[in-house]
């Protein structure tokens, strides 16, 4: 149940969040040494830099003054227009524009993997979450702990080695070990890009899912582990209730709550996983324009890249509060 109360404290939570987050990410990579005008004339005219090309970058890109000037400049962009500035690197491209040339991708590989991961997960879970202290149970349990562990980038660096590297049949690679698509290919809605995208997507989609997965299997198992004693399940069986009949209505369905909240809490974890697997598999998405970004100290790329998974993760969290809400009718927000 939800009230206008809630409603109202909620969004000047959000508010107050996404302006703490947006300040933060303003000044933290300012903090970096150097001076990125720099970079770009580097880029464009070699030694050859004259003085009144630094001035004039400078102050086009808002990095005449102090830091605070700066500071007021951005966010008066920001919150009034809507505009997230020009990138230094990629100078004279917009932030908007290099974002959203890119982002499909990132929800592409994040997408499918969340789906995939929470499927896995809860299936395995409610196989499990019935023959609690089996084999089955100490086994699965035993390998969701390990691979839970084990860091994206690493495992993704496996993977690449392996299959994209060492496995060789007919005198062709298992699998492609980076980009988006093949570069014979020319994109559009055809079957031959299509295919393309699936293939070599599918290294970094299975390793953002073999990480991910564990962390709902867990959580759904515990979860069922707790249900299956509570007393209405009890009474369920011995008013001689079938048991498909108990898992379905009683127990699973209770415990795919907490899966609502872990999909919003392990959102975060996922998009980091996905940058850094983008990054390994040199994969066109967000995270590898990250990571440019702070390689060539393109202050406004890595503002707007953050500001976007800042307002994703604070959305994601409020959505996943009201669907709580609506799931369970014992839950009062207020």
């Amino acid at each position: 149940m939800l009230t206008a109360r809630y409603l109202e404290r909620r969004v000047i939570y959000l508010f107050i969040t996404f302006f703490i987050a947006v300040s933060i990410n303003f000044f933290l990579p300012r903090l970096i040494p150097g001076n990125p005008v720099f970079t770009i004339l580097l880029s464009r005219y070699g030694n050859q830099i004259k003085p009144q090309y630094l001035q004039l970058i400078e102050s086009e890109l808002n990095l005449r003054g102090t830091l605070w000037q700066q500071y007021v400049g951005y966010m008066s962009s920001l919150f009034l227009h809507g505009y997230l500035g020009v990138s230094f690197y990629y100078y004279p491209a917009t932030v908007s524009s290099i974002i959203f040339s890119h982002l499909p991708w990132t929800l592409f590989l994040l997408g499918t993997a969340t789906l995939l991961s929470v499927f896995i997960g809860v299936s395995i879970a409610t196989y499990i979450g019935w023959r609690l202290g089996g084999k089955a149970d100490s086994l699965i349990s035993s390998i969701s702990i390990g691979l839970g562990s084990l860091p994206f980038f690493w495992l993704g660096l496996i993977f690449q080695i392996v299959f994209g590297l060492m496995i060789v049949i007919d005198g062709q690679h298992l699998f492609p070990i980076a980009h988006a698509f093949s570069a014979s290919v020319y994109p559009g809605l055809t079957f031959s890009f299509i295919s393309s995208v699936l293939y070599h997507s599918a290294l970094p989609i299975i390793t953002l899912v073999l990480i991910s997965f564990p962390g709902f299997t867990l959580l759904m198992r515990n979860t069922i582990s707790t249900i299956i004693n509570d007393d209405y399940v009890q009474m369920a069986r011995a008013k001689g209730l079938r048991t498909w009949r108990i898992k379905k209505m009683y127990v699973n369905r209770n415990a795919r709550l907490p899966i609502a909240t872990s999909v919003a809490l392990a959102f975060g974890s996922i998009v980091g996983g996905a940058f850094l697997v983008e990054v390994v598999f040199s994969y066109p998405g967000i995270g590898y324009m990250l990571y440019n970004a702070v390689t060539t100290s393109d202050f406004p790329l890595i503002d707007g890249i953050f500001l976007m998974i800042t307002i994703t993760v604070i959305i994601a969290n409020f959505i996943v509060d009201l669907l709580y809400a609506i799931l369970d009718p014992r839950v009062v927000l207020e």
